[in-house]
């Protein structure tokens, strides 16, 4: 009797460990000791699929924009087909101000999501360097990219953030608005300098369009739109090396250069609702629908928001246009907003497997498909907007020189000085006198972290 109570126990005890190997660990993390070979253990005696691979389970936590929020989510019901135990969760930031707010909370009291998507720039930059971004470099992720520059995405020779976005900067028109005045804009006609822009501005005008140019005058991003791009253009075409000069003090805000920025936004002033200081991006974007103001100063991923407003509406994406010469007219783009993987997440493997699915051609496609921003993968399949047909051609073909977005670049915190004085202006402050108190504004900020200077210079290289 005792032999045979012995040997019952000895099949418990068995039975019992072995069913505490598959389970979690005490700390509430999925155990990921299986995570080198593609699986995660966190599935516990899940069955594999047909590629042996364990299925995941988990909850990831990912901040980004609304249009980003809704397209992970359509990502995430094909990637729930092989993994449908992961959930998401979205945390929606409207602007990237909101983020970087919430990026400081959550910093503060140690409650990193696991993942994010937002605009690259040197304050993302200032998040690797402080190590809460998981380096990418060794993924194999890169080589799913098209050509770009990956400056602003990476730190120290690692790459932290996938971008999820090809940002173009661009004049964006309302094309059956223009038709309807009896305005014909093809892909041969466009506005390729200043001169033909104002040209086209007094088209409008006669045909009865009095006020073409919409702009968002109670936002500071909206209202300084037109001046970005004229910067890029314009004045990085003039000074290759502009803002390095400031650093190096050869140039200034208040110097002769960035005065005739405003000069230039004087000439389309005219065109510009009376009203437009206290209209908002809604506003400005329901009257750009409706043709009243069919001209906005934007970046091309706009059209995806606009088409969700009126799917109906006919846009063209024009490059922009601001340099007195045709034969200085460049396309402004860049790899816009990033996809990272905070370095405390507790669901390392899930959130890496997740990325693998989100940029491969299945999964980026998906992404598109819903976003309508212009693809950063090379075997993405989602079928654009005709609205891009001519900036797509452009960039595919290489029929105008690149200007990089290089504002991300600038110190932090001078960019938003630069918007509040740039809308002083546009409430009626004189040019002067503003640029006098952004280049005051900037070198205090370059007196209170001359460290960020010294970075900058010492890895800047001459254009």
């Amino acid at each position: 009797m005792k032999k045979i109570l012995s040997f019952i126990l000895t099949i418990v005890m068995v039975i019992s460990l072995t069913a505490c190997t598959g389970g979690k660990k005490e700390d509430g993390a999925s155990d990921n000791s299986a995570a080198k070979s593609g699986s995660s253990s966190g599935a516990g005696s899940a069955a594999t699929d047909s590629n042996g691979k364990v299925p995941y389970s988990g909850t990831i936590t990912i901040a980004c924009g609304p249009l980003e929020a809704t397209a992970i989510n359509e990502v995430l019901k094909e990637y729930q087909k092989t993994n449908p135990d992961v959930k998401i969760d979205t945390i929606v930031t409207q602007t990237v101000t909101d983020f970087e707010t919430m990026m400081t909370s959550w910093i503060a009291s140690d409650s990193l999501p696991d993942m994010y998507i937002q605009q690259n720039g040197a304050t993302e930059q200032g998040y690797a360097k402080s190590g809460y971004l998981l380096p990418l470099t060794d993924t194999g992720f890169k080589d799913r990219l098209v050509d770009g520059d990956l400056d602003l995405l990476s730190y120290n020779g690692d790459l932290y953030a996938f971008p999820m976005t090809l940002e173009v900067s661009a004049v964006i028109v309302n094309k059956g608005a223009l038709t309807a005045a009896g305005i014909e804009l093809n892909n041969d006609n466009y506005p390729k300098s200043w001169p033909e822009f104002l040209s086209l501005l007094d088209k409008c005008a006669a045909a009865g369009i009095k006020k073409p140019l919409g702009i968002a005058g109670k936002d500071t991003s909206e209202v300084t739109a037109w001046t970005f791009q004229y910067v890029y253009q314009s004045i990085y075409g003039k000074n290759h090396n502009w803002y390095a000069d400031i650093l190096r003090g050869k140039a200034a805000w208040n110097d002769d250069l960035y005065l005739g920025m405003f000069d230039k936004y004087e000439q389309i002033k005219p065109f510009i609702p009376d009203n437009a200081l206290g209209a908002d991006k809604d506003s400005m974007r329901k009257s750009f629908i409706t043709g009243e103001t069919p001209i906005i100063f934007q970046t091309a991923m706009v059209v995806g928001s606009i088409k969700e407003l009126d799917p109906d509406v006919e846009i063209m994406v024009l490059p922009s246009c601001f340099t007195d010469d045709p034969k200085d007219q460049t396309l402004i783009s860049s790899f816009g907003a990033g996809a990272s993987i905070t370095s405390k997440t507790k669901n390392k493997e899930l959130c890496l497997d997740f990325l693998d699915f989100l940029t491969s051609e299945q999964g980026s496609t998906i992404f598109n498909e819903s976003t309508k921003y212009l693809p950063t993968t090379k075997d993405n399949k989602a079928k654009l907007d005709p609205a891009y047909d001519l900036i797509s051609d452009i960039s595919a073909n290489n029929k105008l020189p690149n200007s990089r977005i290089l504002s991300r670049e600038w110190i932090p915190g001078i960019k938003e000085i630069m918007k509040d004085g740039q809308q002083n202006w546009f409430a009626g402050q004189d040019a002067k006198s503003v640029a006098d108190q952004i280049q005051e504004e900037h070198n205090r900020l370059v007196e209170a972290d001359p460290e960020w200077v010294k970075d900058f210079l010492a890895n800047y290289v001459d254009k």
